[in-house]
Order: structure tokens, then C-alpha cells, then sequence
């Protein structure tokens, strides 16, 4: 009996501590987590690197920018001018006459402007105008002279919108990395609770903050606390803020929410896309997508009012897309993208401020270049077709073709012993004569193995290679034939092309391919070669070397033995557009997603990035012809001799 009372005894006490083991495990447990958020919210809201300095509008010897249309997105008044930003940069007028311009990659940082907004930082002693970009963080303007506070970190310097507080801090919506702050002295994220969120528009201030998202709804900051309001919206993505009093309006896609004690009471102008808006008085600005700007009474309490309509029809650039609505001294104003107007009033018309550039190009988003054997360059768009450049003193400037096969342009090829040009698009390739008369579109229905083209080889045996995103065709005088992976290709979808001899080099998704005809000899991957990424976007030869462009580990290089190597001037991750790479006699060119032009000096076999005097970081085209380079981004082209950029 004693023994087994013993036993009890030791087994209740083991119990006992087997329980506190478990729950002071679990205590501990906790605590760590306790410290290990905390730790977590004291790094987020840390100060970030960033460099304050003063901008250099000097150009490099020779650059031009060849002309595109003006795109107007913001406006502020700062010092009794108007300022008007687009992605090519900013323009100052005083009483609708233009007196000022500041281009991006010249007074302005290489990046589009995204937005406005004038107030103090702490070490202000003026209010400044203070402009966003995209890509290279934040600048101020103080009316002679602009600094540029660019974080260290790429994240934080795609910003989105601005807000500026009496307390002299600087609010920042960014792209993927929530709100920053700067007062002037520190850079830093606003709350960790707002960390890693893709910001489209703010509102309120830095005690009382509204966060408009790409996809999360309206968020609303106060006292240390964030709510989410999101299904009561008309839809998750915020376009716009607006607040009057306690009152905010969020703009959307399908309307306008309108928003009191922090809950949503109505939506104004169902389906409506609500870019932009302005709340005073009691009344409500819409600025739409392509419906010009329609105004909204809306009663002081709805509780003695039925909920009713009172959306009136656009009276002022009907068919606009108005980008921005503001006040001064009283009078609303509506920015569309190429206009401004007071009432049914344009003050100031997209020409007047373009025409210093003499525009040539029809938009500023380039996706490929190709100058062929006569002098025409040829631009392919993103999404607004192909346009041929003729040379100086030529009678036809350009020609424009824009079908539902030349609207998305991805590489342009030319054999000027054929006189045959080769465009591959999103639906489709083109094939033209030397002439531009006679075209033959080439599709699926045709024999190829899918529509949309990504890359076009133009063999010397007169026959044409095309890559598509389900494998590669061959076309020659017996027809089409495709090859893909179930015959050994190594991925489907093939990015880029190039020749060697009878061979073909194909960069996919998964590796690279060699082909002999249409038989696959080898392929070359992370996992059987030194490969440092298999997503290879460009292929280009310079003598006996293969540069071999990915996107993820920048360029290396491949020798005739397969042999492949990197190096150490691409650290982290550079990622190089889909065939936007080419070699002269003197350098390698290859244009990344956010770090310019990657330039190889083939005598000093070294690398170097380039982004002085470009219009965006994002380099998705280039050609080299006479010595002189063009290099396209998304916001526009230029051009400026080898000779400035080999050795800066």
C-alpha cells in the first residue's frame, strides 16, 4: 500500500512538473514571440539609409532626347506658379504661359514623376514643392534649386502619392513597401502596421491617416491602431481620397464610398471610375477615366435625406481622363492628361507645353528599336504599335501602323539582302517588304505553334525563326515546322533568339537551348551547368563570346565550349529586359529593370550602369548604329554617342 501510495505520490508530482514544464514552455513561448514582434516593429520603424543631395542638371556630351507627348497626372500652385508633372518631367507656368520645364534625367532625376505636393519639412525654412517619383525616391524644390532624398534601398524609392502635415513630416505612399516618413532629418518607415503595403493615395495626416491600396481596401490609421474597411467598398482598389471635415471619400473603379465615423454610409456614382477627387463645402469632384468630371451635391446629414442620385453629367472635358481636380482661390480645376481646365474653359493645352521637344514619337512606352540597312529606325511600342523613323531630310518623317496585329511590339528584325523586315508582336508576325507596302501577317491559323511572338530570327539561308511562349517555329519555303519540349526544348516559353551558323541558340523560362535545325543538342540549366539563373531574356554574340542576359542575375557570358561565367559587377538581383541587349565593336549594351543601361567596355572587360540623362531607369530597348546609341525605356528615348558612355 505504501509503495503504491509512493508511486502516486511521484506520479502526481512528475505530473506537476511535466504541467509546468508545458505551460512555462508555453509562457516562454510567448514572451519570446512578445520580444521577437517587438524587435521586429523596432527594425521596421527604424531609419532607413538614404542620401540627401543637391541635383546636377548637366547632361553628358551629346545626348538628345527625341521628342514624345507630353502626359500631365498632377498639379500643384507653389510660389503663385503652377507646376504640372507627367513622366517626362515638370513644367512651371505663370498665368497659363509656360516659363519654366524641368525634364527628368536632366533637372530632374531618371524616373517619372508621380505626384505633387507642397508643405514643411522640420529644416525647411519655406514651404517647398516637393515631387515623387518612380524609381529614384523623393525630391524638393525650393523655386531655384531641387535635392533628392533617395533611399539606399530600391523598395522605398518607387513612391505613389504624397502628404504633407503640420507637424513637418513628409508622408510617402510607396508602390509595394507602405508609407515612409522624412522631417528632414530621418527617413523612415511611418508604422510597422502599414509595412509591405501597396499604396495608391493618402489622406487626413500623421495622427489620423487614410491608406488607399492596390488591393486590401481603405486602411485607417489612428492612435497606434489600424482598421481595415474593404467590403463595404465598391471595390478592394483604392484610386482615389478625398476628405471634407470628417468626411472621407474613396474613389474606386465602381464608384464612390463615402465613409463617416470610420464606417461606409453610401456609394455616389455607381460605376464610375473615380480617378480623382475633391471634397469642399458639401460638394463632391469626380474625375473619371474617359468621362470628363462630374460634380456631386451631397447633404450635410443623411438622416434627413432620402439616399438618392445627385450625380450631374459632365460638364467640363467631356471624354477626358481627368487625372486631378483642384481649388484655388475658389475655382476648381481639372487636370486632364493632355489639359487643363476651369469650367468648359481650357487654359493650357498638351502642344503648349510639348512643343519645345518638337514630338516625333507617338507615346513614351518603347518595347523595341531596330535601325535596318536605309537609315529608318523602328520603334515598336508596348501598346501603341510600330512607327518608322525615316532619316533627317527625308519628305515623310515617319509612318505609324497600329492594327490588331502591330499593337504590341516585342522585337523587330531586319535582312537587308532580302529587303524583308520582321516584327513580332503579342498576336502575331509581321513581315514587311523594303518597301512598307506589302506585309504578310503570320499566325497560329498559319502553322505557327502559338500567336503571340516574343522573339524573330532572320536567317541568312532565307528562312525565319520565331519564338513563342509554347515553344519555337521554324519557317522556311516547306512550311512551318515547331519544336517544344516534349521534343527536348527546355522550356516552352522562349524569350530570346540568336544564330550560330546552322545553330540556334533559344533563351526560355527554364535554360537555354542549342539546336541543330530543329533537333535540341544540349541544354544548359541551373542544375547541370554554372548557370546562375535559367530565365534568360537575351542572347547577343561579341567575337567568340555569347552574353547571356537573365532576368535575376544580369549577364554572363558563354564560351564555345558551353563554358559559362559570371561576373562581379552584378551583385544581388539585376534583372535585363526581354531582348534588350546588343553588341558593337567597343561595348555590350544591355538595358535593366531599374538600374539603366548595364554597359560592358570590351576593351577593360568591365561593367558599368548608366542612367545620366535617361528619361527612366527602365531600359527596354537599345540599338547602336555610326557610333551613336538609342536607348529606349518606358518613358521615352534617347540617343547619345558610344564615345560618352564607354569611359564616363
Amino acid at each position: 500500500m505504501w509503495r503504491t501510495r509512493k508511486r502516486l505520490a511521484l506520479g502526481a508530482a512528475g505530473a506537476a512538473v511535466a504541467f509546468a514544464a508545458i505551460f512555462g514552455g508555453r509562457a516562454l513561448w510567448r514572451a519570446q514571440g512578445v520580444l521577437r514582434d517587438a524587435r521586429e516593429r523596432t527594425a521596421a520603424e527604424s531609419s532607413l539609409r538614404f542620401t540627401s543631395r543637391p541635383l546636377d542638371p548637366s547632361l553628358p556630351a551629346g545626348l538628345e532626347f527625341v521628342g514624345a507627348p507630353a502626359v500631365f497626372s498632377d498639379a500643384q500652385v507653389f510660389k503663385g506658379h503652377l507646376f504640372i508633372a507627367g513622366p517626362s518631367g515638370l513644367a512651371e507656368y505663370d498665368n497659363g504661359e509656360l516659363i519654366e520645364r524641368y525634364r527628368v534625367g536632366a533637372e530632374l532625376p531618371p524616373a517619372p514623376v508621380t505626384a505633387l505636393a507642397v508643405g514643411l519639412a522640420r529644416d525647411s525654412p519655406a514651404p517647398e514643392l516637393w515631387i515623387a517619383t518612380a524609381g529614384e525616391g523623393l525630391v524638393a524644390f525650393d523655386g531655384r534649386s531641387f535635392r533628392q532624398i533617395r533611399a539606399e534601398d530600391a523598395r522605398f524609392r518607387k513612391i505613389t502619392s504624397l502628404l504633407t502635415t503640420t507637424t513637418g513630416r513628409i508622408l510617402m505612399g510607396t508602390e509595394k513597401s507602405g508609407v515612409l516618413a522624412y522631417d528632414g532629418r530621418e527617413l523612415k518607415p511611418f508604422h510597422a502596421s502599414l509595412a509591405d503595403v501597396p499604396v495608391t493615395a493618402l489622406a487626413g495626416d500623421d495622427s489620423n491617416l487614410w491608406v488607399g491600396t492596390l488591393d486590401r481596401g481603405l486602411l485607417h490609421w489612428k492612435a497606434g491602431a489600424l482598421e481595415t474597411i474593404a467590403d463595404a467598398l465598391p471595390d478592394s482598389r483604392v484610386l482615389s481620397l478625398a476628405e471634407d471635415g470628417e468626411t472621407i471619400y474613396a474613389g474606386t473603379g465602381l464608384g464612390v464610398a463615402q465613409i463617416q465615423d470610420g464606417k461606409v454610409t453610401r456609394t455616389l456614382a455607381p460605376g464610375y471610375f473615380a480617378q480623382s477627387l475633391l471634397a469642399a463645402e458639401g460638394r463632391l469632384w469626380i474625375g473619371t477615366l474617359e468621362e470628363g468630371m462630374v460634380s456631386i451635391s451631397v447633404p450635410v446629414s443623411f438622416a434627413a435625406r432620402p439616399a438618392r442620385d445627385t450625380r450631374s453629367r459632365a460638364n467640363v472635358c467631356e471624354g477626358c481622363s481627368i487625372r486631378k481636380i483642384l481649388r484655388v482661390d475658389g475655382d476648381v480645376y481639372a487636370l486632364a492628361e493632355d489639359s487643363l481646365w476651369r469650367g468648359t474653359e481650357a487654359l493650357i493645352r498638351r502642344g503648349d507645353s510639348s512643343s519645345a521637344d518638337d514630338a516625333v514619337l507617338v507615346d513614351r512606352n518603347i518595347s523595341a528599336l531596330s535601325m535596318d540597312a536605309s537609315g529608318r529606325l523602328w520603334i515598336g511600342y508596348f501598346d501603341r504599335g510600330l512607327q518608322i523613323l525615316h532619316p533627317a531630310g527625308e519628305r515623310a518623317a515617319s509612318e505609324r501602323f497600329n492594327d490588331d496585329h502591330l499593337f504590341c511590339v516585342n522585337r523587330i528584325a531586319h535582312d537587308a539582302s532580302r529587303g524583308v523586315s520582321a516584327v513580332a508582336t503579342a498576336n502575331g508576325l509581321v513581315m514587311f517588304d523594303a518597301s512598307l507596302t506589302h506585309r504578310r501577317v503570320i499566325t497560329r491559323e498559319d502553322g505557327l505553334i502559338a500567336n503571340q511572338v516574343t522573339d524573330v530570327l532572320l536567317r541568312p539561308d532565307g528562312s525565319t525563326v520565331a519564338a513563342t511562349p509554347a515553344g519555337v517555329s521554324f519557317i522556311d519555303a516547306a512550311g512551318i515546322s515547331s519544336v517544344y519540349a516534349f521534343q527536348g526544348l527546355v522550356n516552352n516559353h522562349v524569350y530570346a533568339l540568336a544564330a550560330d551558323g546552322a545553330r540556334t541558340l533559344a533563351g526560355t523560362l527554364g535554360g537555354l537551348s542549342i539546336l541543330d535545325g530543329s533537333v535540341v543538342r544540349a541544354s544548359f540549366t541551373t542544375a547541370n551547368s554554372t548557370l546562375k539563373h535559367n530565365w534568360i531574356t537575351a542572347i547577343v554574340r561579341a567575337g567568340p563570346t555569347w552574353f547571356i542576359g537573365t532576368y535575376g542575375a544580369g549577364v554572363m557570358t558563354m564560351d564555345s565550349a558551353g563554358r559559362i561565367e559570371t561576373f562581379p559587377e552584378f551583385r544581388g538581383t539585376v534583372d535585363v529586359n526581354a531582348n534588350a541587349m546588343i553588341a558593337s565593336e567597343r561595348a555590350v549594351y544591355a538595358g535593366t529593370l531599374d538600374r539603366g543601361l548595364a554597359i560592358y567596355d570590351l576593351r577593360s572587360e568591365r561593367w558599368h550602369f548608366w542612367t545620366r540623362g535617361l528619361p527612366s531607369p527602365d531600359v527596354t530597348a537599345v540599338e547602336v548604329r555610326g557610333g551613336i546609341i538609342y536607348i529606349g525605356t518606358d518613358n521615352g528615348l534617347v540617343r547619345i554617342p558610344e564615345s560618352a558612355v564607354i569611359n564616363p
